[in-house]
């Protein structure tokens, strides 16, 4: 019997170094200070601008930004951004943002436009969309006429937070009206809106934890309405459905502009028992669960599949804690749904490194992850962006919910079909750090030319380089990017510029007040290469195979081939139940042929062939296995 293990990503390089006294990884605790119920108060420092601007400020930065408004209130959301730009069939870019009004936890929601000319709305301001005692955390779609529609959370004087529609009354002027969700006894307070191509309103909306303790488990809810031109009322399709629980607000969900297919993917803890909404479990143990509906009617959230499925550790290899943590990367706090003009389905999402035996984790290591039902079974899960450059010497924190690189977000230029995603990565160079200790963050774009298959490096577009132990007001952190799903040879991105790094909401950093920016960068300022190796995978590989007797060969049957990875070459052993045609081809992660090991008539038995890698570079290959009418294929890793 043969036997051979393969421990990919950070299991191979780094899980033997996972213990509780390193101090290249901090112990594994649960985030507790999310706002509770949006009336809290934030007693922190205040800076009062003007500001000092930095020396060299934005001099290399890639398009043009626009200043649409401004915020005290830097954090618009926990988790999963969700779309709060979109781009209208007139031109015209609409926005949303919670502006924070003071220095306190004061805030409502705010609205501004763009047309073609480059005229705002209300020009560097914005507009209130809600009269509400407070408001926060939107997202935003638009109608086909251009009127914009905002999924919010509100406060009616004393009464509880509740998740509410606001629609424009007419295009582009900011007169909106706003329609109360139906009620679930309990706070449903952190919406994300989207419309299907029929213009219905659907939404993802997550409760404060059911038993009142931030840091329990809490219930993502689905609803859908239907908007009346002609009465302005809103007909909702009640009662909620409650999708799932989770320990991150990290769902989202699209609906096809093609067809009427929709896609839903939430994070879901993977611990035993959960989820007793009394208890409380990991919010870093978590899988990725998709659920992809034909019809987008009748949604069944029982029929989502594991999209992640991570290994759990297996005792039975201990001492060798290497092998017993199986996988070592776990979904965290943030994902993106993009259903492309093609009608694929595709998911980014972020993880981070989790060794399950001494409940640890590096500091702020992460990978950007992309996966399309396109290349499923085939392909799985490829890199957008590596963050793990600096995991073994830098252990600068990222603050509550943060990792070095995260929140991405996916666009498509319908022209070329390329797709883009942009996402945050914190500059975690020690000289760029404030005051407070913290990082800032910069916004990237890297396009793949492939359906996702390839990324290019990731671009930085701001580049604004935080002054070593900046004060307060002297930062340049561009936080909670988000970017329209229409790139039509632009693509068009917001944040705010933070100029005191770290979460002031999460005890991080001082009040100040904060730019909120519109960021257009033309898709050919973006390059295309150089690619992001695949080298690594999002699970281990654990090659077991046993050796085929050939005398008793009465099936078709492919050994993983060993050692995986390999270097240079690696050896298939397979198994015929009768004289059978045979090809067995190797192809690199684009699809194109590299090494053809077997192609013709093979008798019945067991068979080797060898995949010489040595002239190949390292990364990520494909084979398949063609015996008659059988098939079968998986992935081998070349790793010099």
């Amino acid at each position: 019997m043969r036997r051979k293990f393969a421990v990919i990503m950070l299991a191979s390089l780094m899980a033997s170094l996972a213990l509780a006294n390193n101090p290249m990884v901090k112990s594994i605790e649960n985030e507790t200070l999310y706002p509770a119920d949006g009336s809290e108060e934030i007693d922190a420092p205040v800076a009062i601008p003007p500001y000092n601007l930095p020396a060299g400020d934005n001099v290399d930065r890639v398009g043009d930004v626009f200043l649409i408004g401004t915020t005290w209130y830097e954090n618009q959301h926990n988790g999963t951004i969700g779309r709060m730009l979109a781009l209208d069939s007139n031109g015209v870019v609409h926005f949303t943002w919670m502006n924070g009004t003071e220095n306190s936890a004061g805030r409502h929601v705010y609205y501004n436009t763009i047309d073609l000319d480059g005229t705002q709305g209300w020009p560097e301001i914005g507009t209130p969309v809600e009269s509400s005692t407070r408001g926060g955390y939107p997202t935003l779609d638009v109608m086909e006429d251009g009127r914009a529609v905002i999924g919010l959370h509100q406060i009616l004087g004393s009464n509880p937070p509740e998740t509410a529609v606001a629609i424009d009354f007419f295009p582009y002027i900011g007169a909106f009206l706003v329609h109360s969700a139906p009620s679930t006894g309990f706070e449903n307070i952190w919406p994300r809106l989207q419309l299907d191509r029929n213009y219905d309103i659907r939404v993802i909306s997550t409760e404060n934890p059911a038993s009142g303790v931030a840091g329990n488990p809490q219930r993502h809810n689905y609803i859908k309405a239907e908007y009346d031109d002609a009465t302005y009322s809103m007909t909702w399709f009640e009662p909620w459905d409650e999708m799932t629980w989770t320990m991150t607000i990290a769902a989202d969900h699209d609906y096809s502009e093609v067809s009427d297919k929709c896609a839903l993917a939430w994070t879901y803890c993977r611990e035993d028992g959960f989820a007793h909404p009394d208890s409380t479990y990991s919010q870093w143990n978590n899988d990725i669960w998709l659920l992809i509906d034909e019809d987008g009617e009748n949604l069944n959230f029982n029929n989502a599949l594991n999209l992640t499925n991570f290994l759990e550790p297996d005792l039975a290899y201990l001492p060798d804690t290497l092998l017993a943590n199986r996988d070592t990367l776990r979904a965290y706090t943030d994902l993106n749904v993009f259903i492309d003009q093609d009608d694929w389905v595709h998911v980014t999402f972020t993880t981070r490194s989790y060794f399950a035996l001494s409940q640890t984790s590096y500091w702020h290591a992460s990978i950007i992850w992309h996966w399309t039902e396109q290349y499923t079974g085939w392909y799985d899960y490829f890199i957008v962006h590596d963050a793990f450059d600096d995991y073994d010497w830098n252990y600068i924190d990222c603050g509550a919910w943060n990792l070095k690189a995260q929140r991405p977000s996916l666009g498509q230029d319908p022209a070329t079909g390329n797709l883009y995603c942009m996402y945050q990565v914190y500059d975690c160079d020690t000289t760029a750090i404030s005051a407070g200790g913290y990082p800032s963050g910069e916004v990237y774009i890297s396009v793949s030319e492939d359906g996702g298959l390839n990324w290019s490096v990731g671009t930085n577009i701001t580049e604004t380089i935080t002054p070593s132990n900046a004060a307060p007001g002297e930062c340049l952190s561009e936080l909670t990017p988000s970017m329209a799903e229409l790139v039509d040879d632009t693509c068009r991105i917001m944040y705010v510029l933070d100029r005191d790094a770290g979460f002031v909401v999460q005890g991080e950093g001082t009040w100040t007040l904060n730019d909120v920016m519109y960021h257009k960068v033309p898709v050919n300022l973006i390059p295309t290469t150089p690619l992001v190796p695949q080298d690594k995978l999002l699970h281990i590989i654990d090659s077991s195979t046993v050796r085929i007797d050939p005398e008793r060969v009465t099936e078709f049957e492919l050994n993983p081939p060993y050692p995986n990875p390999f270097n240079p070459s690696a050896i298939f052993e397979y198994s015929l139940m009768t004289k059978m045609d045979v090809t067995l081809k190797v192809y690199d992660i684009q699809g194109k042929l590299v090494s053809t090991l077997v192609d013709g008539p093979q008798m019945k038995g067991v068979h080797e062939a060898t995949f010489d890698g040595s002239e190949l570079a390292s990364g990520i290959y494909l084979y398949r296995l063609h015996a008659g009418e059988l098939t079968q294929s998986g992935k081998l890793l070349l790793l010099k």
